[in-house]
């Protein structure tokens, strides 16, 4: 060691800041150490085996010293600009070109990519729907009556639910480099599945209808266009629907009289969005999807977190709070078989 442990120092207190910095900075001259010692020692070594364990454990050493590096550059932003201005220095006097990523594990960054890619693919319902964002853990419902005179009829407090989804992978894959992304992107399906689901439970809270058989075209189309007219006669806004798979193949038909499949003539009355889900079950909800009827709340954006080892493996766990504010439950219609 080049240096003084800090740790040697009786102390009774937690570092302070700058302490914990030159903790860092000799936790990487020991790495620096340790690489130099078994590379020195393996030139010697003619065992082969032997030899390939020393510079495995080298390599090792060196994935160590970007771990306390990032650890560094997070905590001294004087250290982050001296790098950088040594990397142009070096530019300048050689043409090298060294690129600089703030300190982040590049493993993290794709797995953040594959993460958010898996979200957006899921979003389909969440995509389509007018958003708020506020800056607390509860939001305020305005029920709002509609007549003579639009008005709030009762306000409700609610807590924004917590919705969160982990995954992990294996400490030597994220080592080597040799980690599968799409673990991450099933991750960020999941989290957009449970945001469709909390979603759909909110509009649940709608006005019931009977739902029939759909065995005709007919009667898929005069069903809906019924459901449409009630949250027609609430607000003007545009119409919506969301739909099981298995309901939806029943829109595939051709309609007789028009020539055209049902949901292609549907698609002309619901221009505010027609969401395939399985989440739906066995039922059908037609809405108004305009503010005043309803808003997703955001408390907490979307964040994934790697929270850290556990056995041979790292943990990672996304986490949001968000839930749908149903300001008129008369502007949705759910259709429902009879119970």
């Amino acid at each position: 060691m080049l240096s003084i442990n800090p740790t040697l120092i009786s102390r009774d207190k937690p570092y302070s800041r700058e302490e914990l910095m030159e903790v860092i900075r000799l936790a990487i001259i020991a790495e620096h150490d340790a690489i130099n010692l078994y590379e020195q020692m393996a030139r010697f070594i003619e065992d082969e085996d032997i030899r390939k364990v020393f510079l495995d454990i080298a390599r090792e050493e060196k994935t160590h010293v970007g771990e306390f590096t990032a650890l560094l550059l997070k905590i001294d932003e004087e250290q982050v600009e001296e790098l950088k201005k040594g990397f142009e220095e070096v530019k300048e006097m050689t043409g090298i070109e060294t690129k600089f990523n703030d300190g982040g594990n590049d493993y993290f960054q794709v797995l953040k990519k594959a993460f958010m890619d898996g979200v957006e693919r899921g979003r389909r319902l969440f995509n389509i729907l007018p958003k708020t964002k506020v800056h607390a853990q509860s939001y305020r419902v305005d029920l709002i009556e509609s007549g003579e005179v639009v008005s709030v009829s009762r306000r409700e407090f609610r807590e924004i639910p917590l919705i969160t989804q982990r995954f992990s992978i294996g400490i030597r894959e994220l080592k080597d480099g040799s980690f599968d992304p799409s673990i991450a992107t099933r991750a960020g399906e999941l989290i957009a599945k449970a945001e469709e689901k909390q979603i759909i439970s909110r509009l649940n809270e709608g006005k019931k209808m009977e739902l029939g058989r759909w065995e005709t075209s007919d009667e898929c189309i005069e069903q809906l266009m019924k459901a449409a007219g009630e949250v027609s006669k609430v607000t003007a806004g545009k119409l919506a629907m969301i739909i099981s798979p298995e309901r939806f193949s029943k829109l595939l038909k051709v309609h007789d009289k028009s020539g055209k499949t049902v949901i292609e003539i549907l698609k002309e009355v619901f221009s505010g969005g027609i969401v395939v889900s399985p989440e739906a079950e066995e039922k059908v909800i037609v809405f108004a999807n305009t503010p005043s009827v309803l808003d997703v709340v955001i408390g907490q954006e979307l964040e994934l977190t790697e929270l850290g080892p556990e056995n041979d493996s790292v943990v990672f766990m996304a986490m949001e709070t968000l839930d749908l504010r149903l300001k008129d439950p008369e502007a949705v219609v759910v259709l429902e078989k009879p119970k």
